[in-house]
This record gives C-alpha cells, sequence and structure tokens, in this order.
C-alpha cells in the first residue's frame, strides 16, 4: 500500500548526494534522541540510492560533477556507523524491526550492485570503476556493522513510548508531519469514529454478510491477475478518471506512467508510491498481485489522477515545497472524490476503496498505541487485521513503516479532514453557488502548504464568492 503507500514516493525526489546517509523525514525526530534518524526501510539512502542513479544525466560535465559528489559515500557511511555505534546499549538505538529490515535492504542492494555492475552508467569505466571500488565496499562494510554489532543488540520494544519523553517527541513529529498540533487522545477518538463509519459503508455494500465475512473476502486473492495485469488495471483506471474529472477541475492532465517497482524494493515496500519529476510515474508493486488487486482502482487514483499526480501538475504561481498534511490528506480526499465521480469500475472496486479507509483510518489508533500506550509490534498487527481488510504480510509492512515513521502515516486521514470539513463549511455557506471546480483551484492553485492556511485560502474565496453579485 503503500505506502504503502505508501507508500510514500513523493517522499523520495531529494537528490541524496545531500543526504548521502540521511533518512527524509529526519527533522520530524528532531526532538527525539532516536536512531531512526540514521535507519528506515522506506526513506533511507538505501531505498533511494538506485533511483537517483538511474535519473543521473549522461553528459560528461554531469557526470563528472555527480561522481566527485558520489565518492564522498565511504566518508558518509562511516560518519553513520560512528553515531551508530555510539548508541550501542543505550535507548537511543532503533527498534530491532527495522534495523533488520534496513539490513536485508543493504545486503539486497550490494548484490544488485555485483550484479548488474557495471551496466549502472553505460560504459562510462569511471564510474563503474566507482561502483565497484569504492561505492560497493563501503556498502559492504556498513551492512556487516548492522548485522554483527547493531542488530543483535536493538531493542524489540518498537515504539517511542521507551524514549525518554516519548509522548512529547510523538506528538512533535506528529506537527512536523501534518502541521497540526493534536493531542494523541483526541486522535484516536477520530481514528475510531472513521472506523466505524467506514465499517458502516462497506457492510450497505452487501447488507446480508457480515462484517467478518466482507473482510475475509476482499483479503482473499483474485488468483486470475498477475502481475502485467495488475499493471494494466492501474493504467486503464488512471485513462478513466483523466477522461472524466473535466468538470471537477479547472485542469486536468495527462495520466502519469505506470510502472514496476525495482525488484530489490519489492518484498519490504507498499504497494506503490508516485514519482514526480520530468518524467512522473505511478510506481507499482507488482509483487503478490492477486492480493492488491482489491485496492487496484483507489491506489492508483490516490497516487495518479485525480491524487498526487493532478496536484503536482495543476498549474498555479507557487507549487510550494513538502507538506505532508495537505499532500497525503488531498490524495486519500481523491479517493472519495473518485467515489463521487463514478470512477470505480464495480461494487468490489468500491469495497476496496472502503477497506482501504479502513486501513486509513486504523493509523490514528495503531499510531497513538505503538508511541504512546507503549503498545507491542504484534498488538498493532493483531488490531489492523481485526479491522482492516490487509493480508498479514501487508499489515506487518505497515506497523513497521509506523514504527520507523512516527506520525507520518496520520498525515493521510488528518489531512483528508481538514479539505473535507473546509469543503462542508463552504457547501454550507454558498448553497447552490457552491462550485466544485472552484472549489479544488482554491485548495490546489498555491501549491503545498500548512493545513491551517489552506483552510484560511478556502474561507477567502468563499468570502470572495458571497461578495460576487
Amino acid at each position: 500500500m503503500s505506502l504503502p503507500l505508501l507508500l510514500v514516493g513523493i517522499l523520495l525526489h531529494t537528490s541524496p548526494p545531500q543526504l548521502t546517509a540521511d533518512v527524509f523525514g529526519a527533522g520530524a525526530l528532531a526532538e527525539c534522541k532516536t536512531d531512526l534518524v540514521h535507519l528506515n526501510q522506506v526513506t533511507g539512502w538505501q531505498a533511494r540510492w538506485p533511483r537517483d542513479w538511474a535519473r543521473i544525466a549522461r553528459s560528461k560535465r554531469v557526470l563528472d560533477q555527480d561522481e566527485r559528489r558520489w565518492r564522498q559515500v565511504p566518508a558518509a557511511l562511516a560518519r553513520a556507523q560512528v553515531a551508530l555505534r555510539r548508541s550501542l546499549g543505550t535507548s537511543r538505538m532503533a527498534p530491532r524491526v527495522v534495523v533488520a529490515r534496513v539490513h536485508q535492504q543493504v545486503r539486497d542492494l550490494a548484490t544488485e550492485i555485483r550484479r548488474r555492475s557495471p551496466r549502472y552508467f553505460g560504459d562510462d569505466r569511471s564510474w563503474n570503476s566507482m561502483m565497484s571500488d569504492t561505492i560497493l565496499p563501503a556498502l559492504e562494510g556498513f551492512g556487516t556493522f548492522l548485522g554483527k554489532e547493531y542488530l543483535a543488540r536493538a531493542p524489540t520494544t518498537p515504539g517511542l513510548a521507551r524514549v525518554p519523553d516519548g509522548p512529547r517527541c510523538f506528538r512533535a513529529a506528529v506537527e512536523w508531519w501534518t502541521s497540526v498540533d493534536v493531542d494523541p487522545e483526541v486522535v484516536e477518538a477520530q481514528g475510531r469514529r472513521l472506523l466505524a463509519e467506514t465499517e458502516a459503508a462497506l457492510r450497505a455494500t452487501a447488507p446480508e454478510r457480515s462484517k467478518e465475512e466482507l473482510l475475509d473476502a476482499l483479503r482473499k486473492p483474485v488468483p486470475s491477475v498477475d502481475a502485467k495485469a495488475l499493471l494494466e488495471i492501474s493504467r486503464t483506471a488512471l485513462a478513466r478518471a483523466s477522461r472524466r474529472s473535466t468538470k471537477a477541475f479547472r485542469h486536468v492532465p495527462s495520466p502519469p506512467e505506470v510502472v514496476a517497482m525495482e525488484a530489490h524494493l519489492q518484498d519490504g515496500f507498499p504497494a506503490g508510491y508516485y514519482r514526480g519529476g520530468s518524467a512522473p510515474a505511478f510506481v507499482v508493486n507488482p509483487s503478490r498481485p492477486g492480493e492488491r488487486r482489491r485496492m487496484a482502482e483507489v491506489i492508483a487514483f490516490h497516487e495518479g489522477v485525480p491524487g498526487h499526480h493532478l496536484f503536482f501538475a495543476y498549474p498555479g504561481p507557487n507549487r510550494g515545497g513538502f507538506q505532508a498534511g495537505i499532500l497525503e490528506g488531498w490524495a486519500i480526499y481523491a479517493e472519495y472524490l473518485a467515489d463521487e465521480l463514478g470512477l470505480y469500475t464495480e461494487t468490489a472496486d468500491r469495497q476496496g476503496m472502503m477497506a482501504k479507509h479502513l486501513w486509513a483510518a486504523s493509523r490514528l489508533v495503531v499510531e497513538p498505541g505503538l508511541h504512546v500506550r507503549g503498545w507491542s509490534r504484534q498488538r498493532a498487527v493483531d488490531f489492523m487485521l481485526e479491522v482492516t481488510a490487509l493480508p498479514e504480510k501487508e499489515v506487518t509492512l505497515e506497523v513497521d513503516r509506523y514504527i520507523a515513521m512516527p506520525g507520518q502515516s496520520l498525515a493521510y486521514m488528518l489531512g483528508y479532514l481538514a479539505i473535507a470539513e473546509a469543503r462542508q463549511r463552504a457547501e454550507r455557506t454558498l448553497g447552490a453557488g457552491f462550485d466544485l471546480a472552484d472549489f479544488h483551484h482554491a485548495v490546489l492553485a498555491p501549491g503545498a502548504r500548512p493545513l491551517a492556511v489552506m483552510e484560511a485560502d478556502v474561507d477567502a474565496w468563499v468570502d470572495e464568492q458571497r461578495r460576487s453579485p
């Protein structure tokens, strides 16, 4: 799921020569004493490097510039290793489950370099020499340190509740990701309300079946769907969304390309992510395609049109920077909007949408559970298996993501609630004068910004409409 949704691909645009041994989102943990600022299986350097190598320009001048930066990799990994070694035996150590996932990714990346070299950068001998003689030894050395020194001593308790001043640290992380300062108890209450509302909507699609029967049916793989079919379902859904969204927006972009995720990331990554830049794409995780069929359309709408791709392609004077609350909130809003626009193919796809909303709502309970109430990893897994339709392997990936990135997953539903409530206020105030495309323009045109600023922009638009003759 993306990653989750991901999972999270819009977090991975930053070019890493300046962030070589860091993780995206480490700023969220600035008030926390934890090695999660160095180790993360979703946005860590070991997950980003292959994408960045694939994007490196082929001109000799740019190659030379990038080569000088990438030759700094051994020093950067050595600094990270020194910092991690200082934490051995302390409460700063990252949870064992995160360390294990990063360790495996580092090993897999080293194997990939050995297997593909010298094909990463064509026939450029200097580049390929650097890969085999400089980067690969540094990578293998870091992996050896994680496996032999750090992993066995890493704590099994997963959340920030074990870290000094953990609840305050978690609240600060939530605000960093969402732009909203909110009490974790309020977050949990919103999550339980959303779970109840979504469960009722799901049961309404098949009143003769119990919640448990519906969730079991949604968990069952669709055996006829293989990896190729999964990608084609996503392409078809996005093409349909681009055609049918024109009345809801002043501008609708062409759909992004749909491509398969890199093989070395598939086992530890959610269902897909959006990759921006000059060649935008919806990157689909083609592993376990039968399991992922049920949510294939809703995830495509989340990552593509009318979700992330539309947001980033929408014209405006200021597209803004990274603000997870509005970016992920908009993508969840796009899932609901897709239903409003009649984009889901059949009842099973609508049920997949509702299953995804159960998943998103469950995060509002699981994250405070892990990071404030001291839940074990297994308790978090059991809760999600009870209230969502995700299969167990997907649930464990999701829970491990919440452990690695405290607060990040809350940006989805908290951001959605802010946008949906702003729309409800506008509709109540303007009545028959409410125009959906104009509302979307007020949300989208200024680009990414804190949710409070978005709400003020919508309020200003509403006031302007009320004053218009």
